[in-house]
């Protein structure tokens, strides 16, 4: 199944449209701006939550917790594989995980699991510039799979945010993103 993830031009938070292969809604995402966990919210149509993503404050790497409401739980994390070839792994409760690689900051990756490719996220086949399509293989979890796009892209933003020196603490939020976005970068945004 196709789906295209539409950041909003003018938005607070984490906020995203989800549609389906036809264009129309399939998803809400709602960014909680004030969350200290970078809380994302994802609803469907009639605004009922269907899965639930957060940021852990303290972890070596960034890592993020992911809930559906059908009792699905995962974490996304960060490992460590050096700066030009990033790496983050899917770890599913009682599954096995799966792997994300590619150019993330380019939104042209894949996820695979057991070696075999179970989504592709590309801007290729989308016109719009704010816009990235995810092609899901038929069988998979596609909300654990979008919530998982949805934590990286959080996490691309929060970093783009601490290079520019725009984090919590300006200057200081900023090492936060040359860090790595967690560890050094957490420790310095703590209580002073």
């Amino acid at each position: 199944m196709k789906y295209q993830v539409r950041e909003k031009i003018f938005r607070l938070g984490e906020d995203n449209d989800i549609l389906n292969e036809a264009g129309q809604p399939a998803l809400q995402v709602d960014g909680k701006v004030l969350s200290l966990h970078g809380l994302m919210l994802v609803n469907d149509l009639a605004g009922t939550e269907v899965g639930r993503v957060s940021r852990k404050l303290v972890s070596l790497m960034a890592t993020y917790d992911i809930t559906l409401t059908g009792g699905v739980s995962a974490e996304l994390h960060q490992r460590f594989s050096g700066p030009f070839h990033p790496k983050w792994t899917i770890s599913v409760a009682g599954g096995s995980d799966m792997e994300m690689t590619g150019n993330f900051a380019g939104h042209d990756f894949t996820i695979t699991e057991n070696g075999q490719t179970v989504a592709t996220v590309s801007k290729a086949w989308i016109s719009l510039a704010d816009s990235y399509g995810v092609d899901i293989v038929e069988g998979q979890n596609d909300l654990l799979i979008l919530c998982a796009v949805l934590a990286l892209e959080a996490e691309q933003d929060r970093s783009s945010e601490h290079n520019r020196g725009e984090g919590e603490l300006g200057v200081l939020g900023g090492l936060g993103g040359l860090a790595g976005g967690g560890g050094l970068g957490e420790i310095l945004k703590g209580p002073l």
